[in-house]
């Protein structure tokens, strides 16, 4: 802060390039099993399997947390919670209406998974 305030900066001023998405979402499907940080790790990992093979879907290679791809104009991020048995979905989209192809195309792929819960997928999508 010191350093931005000597060059006339402020802390709101190293983010006023960002722009914001037209569209984002957050849906928190629950995992259904005792041994949820097992199974939560085994859809991450097969979610990345999948992803390295789909047309049009890149795999972010600053992953922290979780798997990030790119497709279309956005990108979607999966993850498992730290002490939740629920794994957290954030989807991005450039474009109005860009979201919900997005969710389509994660929940095509996280439908086969039997132990989690996607009724927040079934009503966004059905919206």
């Amino acid at each position: 802060m010191a350093k931005l305030g000597a060059d006339g900066k402020t802390l709101g001023s190293l983010i006023e390039t960002l722009k914001e998405p037209a569209e984002a979402i957050e849906l928190r499907p629950r995992i259904l099993t005792e041994e949820f940080r097992a199974y939560g790790d085994e859809v991450v990992d097969e979610l990345s399997q999948y992803a390295s093979v789909q047309p049009g879907w890149k795999i972010a290679g600053d992953n922290r947390e979780g798997v990030r791809i790119y497709i279309g104009d956005g990108w979607f991020l999966l993850r498992l919670s730290v002490h939740d048995p629920i794994m957290p979905f954030n989807a991005e989209s450039d474009s109005e209406g860009g979201v919900k192809p997005i969710v389509e195309a994660a929940f095509e792929f996280l439908k086969r998974f039997e132990k989690l819960d996607l009724s927040c997928f079934e009503e966004y999508l059905l919206k």
